[in-house]
């Protein structure tokens, strides 16, 4: 009876409020009458509130979890009252409500708790009865898709698959391109016969639509598909139907075709055992080793957000057999292992020959213009040119290479057939136009599986490791982003090439790079300073593909024109730096050692984040040199960021002089010379506070670090650090207190000396006796209100500063 008061009276917090109490009812073992319970409860379902209502559900699987692990004490309170409430606000009209509790239906069944049944007697009926409302629609596409890998494929094909093809062929557009958008969901959620006998065709169909937006929505879920498909049908079945649209009439379905085009080549990678979304990453995982990962976001390409991201389960979840694996093996589809082999060769002809009737009755509803006639056989052209200089004068004049409206004559048969040969022998990619009548006989796939045979030429393949892998098409199409000719698509082409290159040049591999760099160096001299950038990001990347001979030859040049680049370009090789040293033979890696301070030289002095990249990548590159280059061109960058104005940037620089001791150690001579440096640039001529404070925690960093040892401490270090343990400054005694208390004591006295141990006790128990407050606390004094008061009368306040 409390525990129903509280429901009424406490509206806003009822979900708490009902969780706490059945926790507090099942932990004691008390049964509770949840009849009663829930008919308080359901006085409250229907509030006006909507904050009451979104507390409810968001607070229902906690409270569906306390009743399903007692239901002697509550019986089936998910079936029996739970259920009710859900299925009710599945259908409110506020939006806020609809979302919280797809989220609890997707909660509940990710946790069992909502088995199979429920859902196709339950559930099923409200997401037909939402696809069927023009305001729920996209809410009722969006459950079904992401409840869909919850449940298995054989219940999705059972009670979702005829209703999402079924509205896949709807006569509105709107909810054509809803669906389209979810299609790569769906793809990954059924299994193999049910992806290439049903949803594949209809895929097809929606590639040929006569209206761009849907060929646009397609395009944009290419990827997504193409990771539920083999190998095999990606080269022979998606890489047309990519061509179609990157010689599409519409421009923005072409610039949405060239967005995607890197990443649909990069899921032909070989290198990889998978290709991953992760949180709208396209994630890369190398074969020999596992740590070796590249990632690209598509987030931007694809306005669905990455459609398989939000199949990915939680941790708790991988267990259960109906999960689904976001994972997308590229040499190991989705589907079952045992399929037979011939099958899919068949599968595959069928659709060859469904996709070329089609896009002979797509032919008749789209115009060509002559750009997008040659546009993939642009490289190629291009290339013959440079082979061969000497073209046949008529070849020059033939009219079927141009744009050509035939006059009101009857055609000479002769010369019709002449032309064709011509234009054959050219591979121009041209279909002759017929009498429209005919073109409205457009085959079904029922009819083209009855058709005995269907000899089908496999596209020309690049060649990776002695595999043709990626078709030439798509390869040419992708150089042809480079080119000046390509900027009728848009000024971010250009950059969308430039951040899809390394995943590319990985494909391919290597020994297909000089049919690449072309392409590169073009982009790398953009006037675009954005694609250069992106560029700049990766060519670390670029440079561990290739390996250590291509990088010196190739894209030593280009990175030098990086660092020369604006600031915006420059970053991005500076915090790749080490990375692309490594690659290099240590003759070619030296040589950028003089060109190490040009970072310290910016178009904004108040940009200290570069120079606390540069302090980063310095760290890293240490050990990578001589201790005569180290010392030569390194130690002098070093002092420099450790004076500079920014404690961001001095604290990198503790680490990377303490390295450089540590680097340095075996050579006296150069140690020596270092820590005179550091004693005359920080204590002894450290006109500023910040350099005096700067000394005593490079002395703290160095015997943490274990980068010196307790003599050259006692001798160099110490005399200098007691001191400033009388500094006019109280950071500086702040800052020395700390070291002298908590570094240099805890070494004890065998590994400083007995009598150097007897003078730093002395000066600790001098500062227990500080004006300040915090530096007698950290020389080990006590609370004294005395002198805190005397203190408070000094000229100068301590701010104690530490970092």
């Amino acid at each position: 009876s409390n525990l129903r008061i509280l429901i009424l009276c406490y509206r806003p917090r009822i979900g708490r409020i009902l969780v706490e109490g059945f926790h507090t009812v099942a932990n004691n073992g008390t049964k509770l009458d949840a009849n009663e319970i829930m008919q308080s409860v359901l006085q409250i379902v229907d509030d006006p509130d909507t904050q009451v209502r979104v507390d409810l559900m968001e607070q229902l699987p906690h409270l569906a979890t306390i009743c399903h692990e007692a239901p002697h004490l509550f019986g089936d309170a998910l079936h029996d009252h739970l259920l009710g409430i859900i299925i009710k606000y599945l259908q409110d009209q506020d939006n806020l409500i609809r979302m919280t509790t797809q989220a609890t239906v997707l909660t509940l069944t990710k946790k069992g708790l909502l088995d199979n049944h429920t859902i196709e007697i339950k559930l099923c009926p409200i997401i037909d009865t939402l696809c069927s409302s023009v305001d729920y629609i996209h809410f009722g596409i969006s459950l079904m898709n992401k409840l869909a890998p919850l449940i298995g494929k054989e219940l999705t094909e059972k009670i979702f698959l005829d209703k999402y093809i079924a509205l896949c062929k709807d006569t509105e557009f709107y909810v054509k391109k809803i669906c389209v958008s979810h299609f790569g969901e769906l793809c990954a959620a059924v299994g193999r016969k049910a992806l290439f006998r049903k949803l594949f065709p209809i895929f097809v169909d929606l590639c040929c639509n006569k209206v761009w937006g849907i060929r646009k929505a397609c395009v944009e879920v290419m990827v997504p598909v193409s990771c539920c498909m083999t190998l095999q049908h990606r080269q022979l079945l998606l890489a047309e139907l990519l061509e179609t649209h990157l010689n599409d009439d519409s421009k923005w379905v072409r610039m949405s075709a060239f967005q995607i085009l890197g990443p649909f080549i990069s899921t032909f990678a070989k290198e990889f055992t998978e290709v991953t979304y992760q949180r709208g990453e396209l994630v890369f995982t190398s074969q020999q080793d596992p740590r070796f990962s590249i990632r690209y976001s598509y987030e931007g390409i694809f306005p669905t957000k990455g459609v398989i991201q939000n199949l990915i389960l939680e941790p708790e979840d991988h267990n259960s057999k109906d999960n689904f694996n976001s994972s997308v093996i590229i040499q190991k589809p989705i589907y079952e292992e045992d399929d037979d082999k011939d099958e899919s060769q068949k599968d595959i002809f069928r659709m060859r020959a469904y996709m070329t009737k089609k896009s002979k009755f797509y032919s008749f509803h789209l115009k060509h213009l002559p750009k997008t006639i040659t546009l993939c056989t642009f490289i190629d052209q291009k290339h013959s040119k440079n082979e061969n200089q000497t073209t046949d004068d008529t070849e020059k004049y033939n009219p079927f290479l141009y744009y050509y409206i035939a006059p009101d004559l009857p055609p000479d048969d002769e010369l019709v057939e002449a032309a064709k040969k011509s234009a054959a022998q050219n591979n121009v990619d041209w279909k002759p136009m017929t009498d429209t009548t005919a073109s409205s006989k457009a085959s079904s796939l029922d009819d083209i599986l009855k058709e005995e045979e269907y000899s089908a030429n496999e596209p020309e393949m690049i060649i990776v490791n002695g595999q043709k892998i990626v078709p030439l098409h798509l390869v040419n199409s992708f150089l042809f982003m480079a080119e000046p000719e390509c900027s009728d698509m848009g000024t971010d082409i250009l950059h969308h090439c430039a951040f899809s290159f390394p995943a590319v040049v990985l494909t391919l591999g290597k020994e297909n790079w000089p049919y690449l760099q072309s392409a590169y160096q073009s982009l790398a001299s953009a006037n675009q300073w954005k694609v250069r950038r992106t560029l700049a990001y990766s060519i670390h990347e670029l440079a561990t593909i290739l390996g250590q001979e291509l990088t010196t030859t190739d894209l030593v040049p280009i990175y030098d024109g990086f660092i020369k680049d604006l600031d915006e370009v420059r970053i991005g090789v500076l915090k790749h730096l080490s990375t692309f040293l490594k690659i290099l033979k240590p003759v070619d890696r030296r040589q950028y050692l003089p060109r190490l301070k040009e970072f310290l030289a910016t178009d904004n002095e108040s940009n200290w984040r570069f120079r606390e990249d540069l302090a980063t990548q310095l760290l890293e590159i240490v050990n990578l040199f001589g201790p005569v280059d180290v010392e030569r061109h390194i130690v002098p960058l070093s002092l420099k960021l450790l004076r500079d104005k920014v404690a961001a940037v001095r604290h990198v620089a503790l680490s990377l002089v303490t390295q450089i001791v540590a680097h340095l150690s075996d050579n006296e001579r150069l140690v020596a010379a270092l820590f005179q440096e550091l004693k005359y640039s920080l204590a002894v001529n450290g006109t500023k506070w910040i350099r005096r404070q700067t000394f005593a925690l490079i002395c703290a960093k160095l015997i943490s670090s274990n980068a010196i040892s307790g003599d050259r401490f006692s001798q160099e270090m110490l005399p200098n650090l007691l001191k400033l343990s009388s500094d006019k400054v109280p950071n500086v005694r702040l800052a020395v207190a700390r070291t002298l208390s908590k570094n240099v004591v805890s070494m004890g006295p065998e590994w400083l000396g007995v009598e150097q141990a007897e003078e730093v006790e002395r000066r600790l128990k001098e500062m227990r006796s500080d004006p300040d407050r915090d530096v007698r606390l950290l020389a080990g004094g006590e609370e004294n209100p005395v002198l805190d008061i005397l203190s408070q009368t000094k000229t100068e306040q301590s701010r104690n500063i530490l970092f």
